[in-house]
């Protein structure tokens, strides 16, 4: 005798859907850069879950009235991050601009008091990585590297910690990338989930392949702990 699954799946949805209708964003939020990234990635996002923007921040003034346009819902478009900061009703912001600027960013923002999400890099160097670290906050901070937090890897870093392996390949292809830093803009995914799940890494070899227009990037890591 064979029973369906599909009422429980009906089931399932709707359950989903009440759960997404249910949950509300009581505060309100900015986002600072308006670039493809930002527009093709992360909007889409924030739309979907129903994220209240009060501001979209950008250098450039012509995009003023276009932001406005586009995102119909009260939202105040400027070009002024400390009319941003200095909202009280603003409780987090979004920082998605290009990567030279994210480290002064993510400082004003840490120094006003309020949640920050910036993309990575947050910063270019580790004396800029140190700073950031040292500023004292009362709010969390997330840097959108985004493959730590997937369920799978979660599962994949409670499975690494109950068994302790000796080595572990990673392989992370990618398309063409014919702008910005491959490393610091592709590359970091990989570096950051292995350190997630190994722990912190001294590099001991790295080495770049050109082939057939291909760059193979290889990278050696002893693991200081595997916890």
């Amino acid at each position: 005798m064979k029973i369906s699954i599909n009422p429980l799946i009906d089931r399932w949805r709707s359950y989903r859907n009440f759960k997404m209708l249910e949950s509300r964003f009581s505060a309100k939020y900015a986002f600072v850069g308006i670039g493809s990234h930002a527009l093709q990635n992360l909007y889409p996002v924030i739309s979907y879950l129903g994220i209240p923007l009060k501001y979209i921040c950008c250098t450039n003034e012509k995009k003023l009235p276009l932001i406005e346009r586009k995102f119909p819902y009260g939202v105040i478009a400027t070009t002024s991050l400390d009319t941003v900061l200095s909202d009280r009703e603003v409780e987090g912001v979004f920082v998605c601009t290009s990567p030279q600027t994210h480290y002064s960013l993510a400082k004003e923002v840490l120094a006003s008091g309020k949640y920050l999400f910036v993309e990575k890099p947050p910063c270019q160097t580790l004396s800029q990585l140190e700073n950031l670290i040292a500023i004292p906050r009362t709010k969390n901070v997330l840097v959108g590297m985004q493959k730590r937090y997937s369920p799978l890897t979660q599962r994949l870093k409670r499975e690494i910690s109950a068994n302790r392996p000796i080595s572990y390949q990673l392989f992370y292809q990618t398309g063409k990338y014919p702008e910005g830093d491959s490393v610091m803009d592709l590359f970091i995914h990989p570096i950051d989930m292995a350190c997630f799940l190994f722990g912190k890494a001294c590099i001991s070899g790295i080495q770049r392949i050109e082939k057939n227009g291909t760059a193979i990037y290889v990278l050696i890591t002893d693991w200081e702990s595997r916890k």
